[in-house]
């Protein structure tokens, strides 16, 4: 009886050790599994100038708490106001901003914001095209993922409204120009989001003359038009990366919805 549990007891002391050895090899490839790709989670969202309605600072707080709240690494604004660039500023301090105010007044109405501990800057840069009428930038940034160093890039656009058809063509244009000269930089995504005033013609154009799909669509159906479709839209490159989790959230602090999604960046062999 002794003698097999002596037998038991040796046994069992064998598998433990192999277990035990097999852990810090389990768990020395995950770091190199982990380094492959990186995600970031994108939004844009267009929170309504306050010089066109009251309540503009609450709207731009109320913006600041939901980039917090659903934990975006990247943010494309439209529609603000000096003061409403101030609130989102002040309560979003990890947060930076380009073009803040250094475009001047008119083109600070479009703003890219991204998580600084994540994130890092590596180069910025606009194009002017028309909005109702006058010259305004579309900004783009040039960011770096801190862990992998490996970068993106992110434009963010509000072409004109209404009945500015051929401003928005001038602009879409312009646009494409852009777009094919960020994606001429192999292995440097390039995301495309923000308010383009138009259901999906935009998508359409984007779509045919570069390596832009819409976020939710693929490589042969590109701009599929979400359900209640709208004038706020996110591109991406679709070599090299994978969408997922793309929904519009309407939560009435705006005239516009939310737009969220991620994008995953593989970064394997490029």
């Amino acid at each position: 009886m002794l003698g097999n549990l002596g037998k038991l007891c040796a046994a069992l002391f064998v598998v433990a050790l192999g277990l035990a050895l097999a852990v810090p090899n389990a768990t020395s490839e995950a770091p190199d599994k982990a380094k492959r790709g990186y995600g970031i989670k994108v939004m844009t969202f267009n929170i309504l100038t306050s010089s066109m309605a009251a309540g503009g600072l609450d709207r731009a707080a109320e913006a600041a708490h939901q980039v917090q709240q659903t934990g975006r690494d990247v943010v494309s604004f439209q529609e603000v106001a000096g003061d409403q660039l101030h609130t989102l500023q002040r309560d979003l301090p990890g947060f930076h901003f380009y073009p803040r105010r250094t475009l001047g007044s008119y083109s600070s109405a479009i703003q890219i914001a991204w998580k600084t501990d994540e994130l890092r800057v590596k180069d910025t840069g606009q194009i002017y095209r028309p909005f109702m009428g006058k010259q305004r930038a579309i900004p783009y940034v040039q960011l770096q993922d801190r862990r992998t160093g490996r970068s993106f890039f992110v434009v963010a656009i509000h072409n004109s409204p209404g009945g500015y058809e051929v401003e928005r063509d001038i602009s879409t244009t312009a646009e494409i120009k852009l777009i094919k000269q960020l994606e001429a930089k192999k292995g440097r995504p390039v995301l495309v989001i923000g308010d383009v005033n138009e259901r999906d013609e935009f998508c359409r154009k984007v779509a045919h003359a570069t390596d832009q799909i819409s976020l939710g669509g693929r490589r042969k159906a590109p701009c599929p038009v979400p359900r209640h479709g709208g004038p706020d839209w996110m591109l991406g490159s679709w070599r090299g990366t994978d969408f997922s989790h793309y929904t519009k959230v309407y939560n009435h602090i705006s005239d516009h919805p939310m737009v969220l999604g991620k994008v995953w960046v593989n970064t394997d062999g490029r």
